[in-house]
């Protein structure tokens, strides 16, 4: 059965579903720290305009806290009910998230399993009774048969006794580039000890019906053995889309599209378009910013809720959903009849 909660290890409870804004040094413009003279990510003004805002939860890259491109990150770790940290696979990866403009080239910088555990043990230090969810070491591990990664991913987790373990499927050596719910159930079992199962959205297939589809597979695959962990999609933090993972059976989403988007009506437009719809087209553009990325953890917060109201009902009620309920319904109808017990799901 669904859970409607995550608790954490250290106790704290949180509502499923969670949308989940990410930051992200990737596809940003870097700049020059006047008084360290290191580089750091545009992203680092985000966490001081609205860290005080992110107070459910967020997620943030050991990868760029690894390499200091924000500005004394760590204190933004105290008020928030859930931080998620990636083990940065995704700036280590050429690719984007699927609704992510390509802005700037990616740079990588040197970040191995080494630096990872460095960070996380840096963190633990000072912050291990701090609600921190952590990602294994998934770049890794790609290309490794299932049973590798389980037990790679242990390791890891071992060492961090307080914090709740956020394992990240990778395709199996045998399937290459996506995720199959077929390769998963053999190892079902060695998955009971993870608090989180998580896979990416481009791990899922191409298209949105494959990734719909295959999303569901592992749902059902997982709840048929007896791990009822939530499943958190990677990158999958669309206004329009999210709802379909959603019904797919995943309940943690995040994405950085928050940052480059304008959110209305729960679509997601370009940034310039956000002071039109505002109608407020006079505002400086810095400020228009920072007022559209505000606006947009209030849409996110607004979408969890509309989620769960929905989860909440014992019939599908597509109405919490306003203008995009014909929309949402339609998906939900093909989805039915494309899925092998979709209705199973809710």
């Amino acid at each position: 059965m669904r859970s409607n909660s995550f608790t954490h290890k250290l106790g704290g409870m949180l509502d499923l579903p969670l949308v989940v804004p990410s930051l992200s040094s990737k596809g940003f413009q870097y700049f020059k720290d006047q008084v360290s003279g290191e580089n750091k990510s545009e992203i680092s003004a985000v966490l001081e305009s609205l860290g005080s805002c992110l107070n459910e939860s967020y997620l943030i890259s050991a990868y760029d806290l690894f390499h200091k491109f924000y500005i004394n990150p760590e204190r933004h770790l105290t008020n928030t009910a859930l931080i998620l940290v990636d083990s940065g696979g995704y700036e280590l990866s050429p690719e984007f998230d699927s609704s992510e403009p390509k802005l700037t080239p990616v740079i990588n910088l040197k970040f191995t399993h080494e630096n990872y555990l460095k960070m996380l043990k840096s963190l633990y230090a000072k912050h291990k009774d701090k609600p921190l969810l952590i990602a294994n070491f998934d770049w890794a591990t790609r290309g490794q048969g299932l049973l590798d990664q389980v037990r790679a991913a242990r390791r890891l987790f071992q060492g961090f006794p307080n914090w709740s373990s956020n394992f990240i499927l990778k395709p199996d050596a045998k399937s290459k580039s996506i995720v199959h719910a077929k390769d998963v159930v053999p190892i079902a079992n060695e998955l009971r000890g993870f608090d989180v199962i998580g896979v990416t959205e481009k791990e899922l297939g191409k298209g949105l019906k494959d990734r719909l589809k295959r999303l569901a597979e592992l749902r059902l695959a997982l709840w048929d053995n007896n791990v009822n962990a939530p499943i958190h999609v990677w990158g999958g933090l669309d206004p329009m889309v999210t709802p379909l993972y959603f019904f797919a059976g995943a309940d943690i989403f995040d994405g950085v599209s928050w940052l480059r988007y304008a959110y209305h009506d729960g679509l997601a437009v370009s940034m310039e378009s956000g002071p039109i719809l505002r109608k407020d087209i006079t505002t400086p553009y810095d400020h228009n910013v920072v007022l559209t990325r505000l606006e947009n953890l209030s849409e996110l917060r607004g979408l969890a809720n509309n989620l769960r109201i929905f989860a909440s009902g014992k019939e599908p009620n597509f109405e919490v959903f306003g203008s995009r309920k014909e929309s949402l319904k339609s998906a939900y109808e093909v989805m039915s009849s494309i899925i092998p017990r979709f209705e199973g799901l809710r």
